[in-house]
């Protein structure tokens, strides 16, 4: 690799709660990690951990062969790392960028890495730090797809990864693709949640049921993904106004017992959109075609 290093050498850039739980998760797996945080403080643990605590990001990119930057925005990554002396110490070295950015941001990034043989690789986590250290997050990349080959090794210490697209800034805005399912999915629990304690019906019960079921909606969502990707949406088990006419329960209940229905209400619209396009008949994905810009 370049300048000799090895490629069990990685350096972490920014230590906050994901930041560190990277760190930890690379040390648990008996790589060499260099740490450099702002804050010296919070890079402590982690060089009780084993870490090689460094007084600079040049120090910390010079001790490895492989980096990740996990800064809090665009602006601290620039701060930090597209400097003269980091860029000389990255040249003929691999890239990851895992901080906040944008699309732009990133292919910015991409720019001035390409410009100093800078192997790079964004990348969106999909998770919670302890999902990080339990090897059970999500990460989903893009960049060259040679590049993720060869960081595959690392890239599993933190669980499951995926790369989306050769085009540097698709790992960003899929991020925020996920989350209009993550959020609306943990939204809807807290929905259920206050309907149940509005109902007097006991929360662990409802946490337990629901978490019963989400093993059950796996092979659903699966075949609904087939049916949107054919444009298909006949089938024969519910029609989208039988699914409807059941959510309007929910809905009622909601202005019954007096707890917020702005997010039901909302779902409804995209119901009775749909019925009113005439997808009455159709399985529930036609609400997908509602949804679209042209619709």
């Amino acid at each position: 690799m370049a300048n000799g290093i090895s490629p069990t050498s990685i350096a972490v850039i920014g230590l906050g709660n994901m930041g560190s739980a990277l760190a930890n998760a690379l040390l648990s797996d008996d790589f060499t990690v260099s740490v450099w945080n702002r804050t010296t403080s919070k890079a402590q643990p982690l060089a009780e951990n084993g870490a090689i605590l460094t007084s600079e990001p040049v120090e910390a990119t010079n001790n490895s062969d492989f980096t990740i930057v996990c800064l809090s925005d665009h602006e601290a990554f620039v701060s930090v790392i597209q400097n003269d002396a980091v860029a000389k110490s990255l040249k003929g070295k691999r890239l990851l960028q895992l901080g906040v950015v944008t699309a732009e941001q990133s292919r910015q990034t991409e720019t001035w890495a390409t410009s100093h043989n800078i192997a790079y690789l964004e990348g969106s986590i999909l998770g919670i730090p302890s999902n990080v250290t339990g090897a059970t997050a999500t990460l989903i990349c893009s960049g060259p797809k040679t590049l993720y080959d060869d960081c595959l090794d690392i890239l599993s210490v933190f669980g499951n990864s995926h790369l989306v697209s050769e085009a540097i800034g698709t790992a960003y805005d899929f991020d925020k693709i996920y989350y209009s399912f993550a959020y609306a999915c943990l939204l809807g629990y807290m929905q259920g949640a206050a309907l149940a304690e509005a109902g007097g019906v006991s929360i662990d019960a409802y946490t337990t049921i629901v978490a019963e079921r989400l093993t059950k909606i796996v092979d659903p969502i699966k075949s609904y993904g087939a049916q949107i990707s054919r444009r298909d949406h006949t089938g024969d088990q519910a029609s989208l106004q039988v699914w409807a006419d059941a959510y309007k329960k929910s809905l009622e209940l909601c202005r019954d017992l007096g707890v917020d229905d702005t997010l039901p209400a909302a779902l409804m619209q995209n119901l009775s959109k749909a019925i009113n396009a005439g997808y009455a008949d159709q399985e529930m994905t036609a609400v997908f075609e509602v949804l679209l810009p042209d619709s």
